[in-house]
């Protein structure tokens, strides 16, 4: 059950979902409550529109999608240019020694 709560801590930090198969070969995926109603809503909201206003969502749900993937790619590589800096900063620097003949 630990392991349980840990994934579970994770999914809620990252937003991110958890897919899994049972022992009968059953999928399942973990997520969110907002999400699901996300998904369910959004679905329900697309039977009535027409064709241009069915293509009109789709390229706007692209457009918020590409922006947030690119918004988690900004700080993906800020988070790896701060362990680099991490890193560089754990190093040490030797120095000769100067002889004092």
């Amino acid at each position: 059950m630990k392991n349980f709560e840990r994934i579970l801590a994770l999914l809620k930090k990252t937003g991110d979902r958890y897919v899994f198969e049972d022992q009968s070969g059953n999928v399942f995926i973990i997520l969110g409550v907002e999400d699901y109603e996300n998904l369910v809503l959004k679905n329900s909201q697309v039977k009535g529109l027409s064709e241009d206003e069915l293509l009109n969502k789709i390229n706007k749900d692209v457009a918020v999608w590409k922006s947030i993937q690119e918004d988690e790619q900004i700080e993906r590589v800020a988070f790896d240019l701060k362990k680099q800096e991490q890193k560089i900063e754990d190093h040490y620097y030797f120095e000769p020694v100067e002889d004092e003949e």
